[in-house]
C-alpha cells in the first residue's frame, strides 16, 4: 500500500499522488484513444450514409472506474468517529496511474451492453449493425463522438450511467475546429460567425457545398491563431506573411549559423511541437517544412529557428486552411491504367488477404473509393542523400492521410526511390482497405495509385516489362504483385497535378499554391 497525497480534500475534487507511487508493471496503465485517421475516416462514412454527428463529454469520467491500486487515505475530521482511520480507495480516483485504464474498461463494459463492438481496425472506434448502414461512436478518453442517424438516443441511453456535458454539434475537438456549413443566415449569424474571424463570404461558400453534398470540415483556425499569439509574445516579435511556408532553395542540412542558446533551443523546440500537431490536425501543407526542420531538434542552430518563423508565418496568413468532407466520387477515368490478362502467367498466386466474413462486418452503404498520390524527390538531403516520400490518401474526395518522410536507404536513382515510394503508398492501400472493411464499408474492387514518374509506372504495370535494378526487387515486386491481385491499379499523374509533390520538397510560390489551393483552399465549383 502506499498513503495517497492529495492536491484537494473535497470528495469528488480529490486527486491522488499517483507519481508518488512505484510504477504499475502487471497492468495497463492507459486509456486507449481513436486516431485521427480514424476521425477522419468516420467522417466521411457518415457523409456517406447521412449520419448525424453529436459530441458529447463525461464528466469526472474516472470516478467510474473500479481502481486495482492498493491505495488508502487518513479519514480527516469530517469522517467523524472514523477520524484518523485508514480508508481503502475502491473507485478510481485521479491522479492514480492507473485510473484511466480502469475508466476504459468501465465504458467498454457500458458500451458492449448498447450491442457496439469495438472495430478490429482502431478498437477505440466502436461500430453497431443497423440493418443497412452502420453507427459509430469514437472514445478518445472522456471525450465521445457519435455518428447516427439519431445520436441523441445514444447520448440519452449513456446519459443513463454517466454524467455528461458539451452535449451538441461538435464544434472543436482536440484542438481542431470542426466546421459545420450553414445552409441559411441571418444576420445576428453573420455578425457571430465574423466576431469568430469568419465573413459574409464563407457562409456564402458554405450554402454552395451543401448544394455539393458538402456539409463538414476539419480546420485548425482557433489552434493557429492561438499558438501564434502565444509565440509572438514568446519571440517579442511579429512574424512575417510568406506564401510559402519554405523557401524552394533552401537546406536546413547545410546551415552554419551559430548553434542557439538554451531559451533559442526552448523556443524552436515548442514550435516544432506546436507545429507537428497542426499536421495531425490537418495541415498537411507544412509537413515538409516541419519534418525538415525537426531533424535538428537535438542541436538547432540559428537559421533553424529562422525557419520555424516562417513556417508560422506562412500559417497566420493562410489560417483559413481546412479540409473538406467530401464523399463525391473522384474520377478515375481519366487516369487510364492498362488492362492486362496475363498477370497470372508472372504471379500465379497473387490475390488480396481478405479477412475471413465471420470476422467481418458485413459491408453496408454505398461504395468506398480509395486515392492515393504518391511522389519521391530524389537525393534531396545534401548531407545524406537521402531521398524524401511523399504519399497522400484520399477517401472519395476527402484527405484523410499523409506523409512525408526521408526514406530509410540512399537510392541511387530517381527510379529506385520512386520505387520505394510506391511500396509504402502499396502499404497504407493495405492498411486502409483493412481499415474500411472492419468499418463495413464496401469498398470499389481497385484503388488508384497516381504517380508522376512514367518509366515506374510502365515497369510495374506491363507484365512482360523486366526489372534491371536488383536491389529493387522488394519495391517491385510488391506494388506488381498488388496490380495483379486487383488491389490497385497504377497510372501516371503529370507532376504539376500530383499533390503529393507538396510532401517531398519545398516548391516555388506559383507551384505550391496550385497544388494546396484546391485540397484546403477549394471554392465551389460555380465560384
Amino acid at each position: 500500500m502506499f498513503d495517497a497525497k492529495f492536491d484537494g480534500c473535497r470528495k469528488a475534487r480529490l486527486v491522488a499522488g499517483g507519481h508518488r507511487a512505484p510504477d504499475i508493471t502487471r497492468e495497463e496503465a492507459y486509456s486507449g484513444v481513436v486516431s485521427m485517421e480514424t476521425i477522419r475516416v468516420a467522417f466521411v462514412l457518415a457523409a456517406l450514409n447521412n449520419l448525424d454527428v453529436c459530441a458529447a463529454d463525461i464528466s469526472t469520467a474516472f470516478l467510474h472506474g473500479k481502481t486495482k491500486e492498493k491505495v488508502f487515505v487518513r479519514a480527516g475530521k469530517e469522517f467523524g468517529i472514523h477520524h484518523g482511520k485508514r480508508m481503502l480507495i475502491d473507485k478510481g480516483l485521479y491522479g492514480l496511474q492507473s485510473s484511466a485504464a480502469r475508466f476504459h474498461d468501465k465504458l467498454a463494459s457500458s458500451l458492449r451492453k448498447m450491442n457496439f463492438k469495438p472495430c478490429k481496425a482502431d478498437y477505440d472506434l466502436w461500430i453497431r449493425d443497423k440493418g443497412d448502414h452502420y453507427e459509430y461512436l469514437a472514445v478518445y478518453v472522456d471525450d465521445l463522438l457519435v455518428f447516427s442517424r439519431d445520436p441523441m438516443s445514444i447520448i440519452e441511453t449513456i446519459r443513463n450511467e454517466y454524467d455528461l456535458k458539451g452535449v451538441g454539434i461538435p464544434e472543436y475537438y482536440l484542438g481542431g475546429d470542426i466546421d459545420m456549413m450553414t445552409s441559411h443566415a441571418t444576420t445576428k449569424d453573420v455578425i457571430g460567425t465574423q466576431e469568430a474571424g469568419n465573413d459574409e463570404k464563407d457562409i456564402h461558400l458554405d450554402v454552395q457545398w451543401i448544394k455539393q453534398g458538402i456539409k463538414t470540415a476539419f480546420s485548425a483556425r482557433t489552434y493557429i491563431r492561438n499558438t501564434v499569439e502565444r509565440l509572438e509574445r514568446m519571440m517579442d516579435r511579429k512574424f512575417p506573411s510568406p506564401n510559402t511556408p519554405m523557401s524552394e532553395t533552401l537546406h536546413p542540412e547545410i546551415d552554419d549559423s551559430p548553434y542557439l542558446d538554451d531559451d533559442g533551443h526552448h523556443k524552436f523546440r515548442s514550435m516544432v511541437g506546436s507545429a507537428n500537431w497542426l499536421i495531425t490536425l490537418g495541415r498537411f501543407d507544412i509537413a515538409y517544412s516541419v519534418n525538415t526542420f525537426s531533424r535538428h531538434s537535438m542541436q538547432p542552430r540559428q537559421g533553424h529557428l529562422i525557419g520555424m518563423i516562417r513556417v508560422f508565418g506562412y500559417l497566420n496568413k493562410f489560417w483559413k486552411g481546412r479540409i473538406l468532407v467530401d464523399p463525391n466520387y473522384p474520377k478515375h477515368s481519366v487516369y487510364p491504367t492498362p488492362e492486362c490478362d496475363n498477370w497470372k502467367e508472372f504471379y500465379p498466386d497473387a490475390e488480396e488477404h481478405v479477412p475471413d466474413p465471420s470476422e467481418t462486418p458485413k459491408p453496408r452503404g454505398p461504395v468506398v473509393r480509395l486515392t492515393v498520390f504518391k511522389d519521391a524527390d530524389h537525393a534531396h538531403d545534401i548531407m545524406t542523400r537521402r531521398s524524401v516520400t511523399g504519399i497522400l490518401l484520399m477517401v472519395n474526395n476527402t484527405p484523410v492521410r499523409w506523409i512525408s518522410k526521408r526514406q530509410k536507404t540512399v537510392e541511387t536513382s530517381t527510379y529506385g526511390s520512386e520505387l520505394v515510394a510506391g511500396k509504402q503508398a502499396i502499404e497504407l492501400i493495405l492498411e486502409y482497405r483493412y481499415m474500411l472493411r472492419m468499418m463495413g464499408a464496401p469498398l470499389e474492387k481497385s484503388a488508384l495509385l497516381l504517380g508522376d514518374n512514367n518509366s515506374v509506372v510502365l515497369n510495374t504495370t506491363m507484365p512482360s516489362s523486366v526489372l534491371k535494378k536488383k536491389h529493387c526487387a522488394v519495391s517491385y515486386h510488391k506494388i506488381r504483385e498488388a496490380i495483379a491481385a486487383g488491389i490497385v491499379k497504377f497510372s501516371h499523374i503529370s507532376t504539376e497535378d500530383n499533390y503529393a509533390d507538396i510532401l517531398t520538397k519545398p516548391l516555388s510560390p506559383k507551384a505550391f499554391r496550385s497544388l494546396v489551393d484546391p485540397l484546403l483552399f477549394r471554392n465551389p465549383p460555380n465560384e
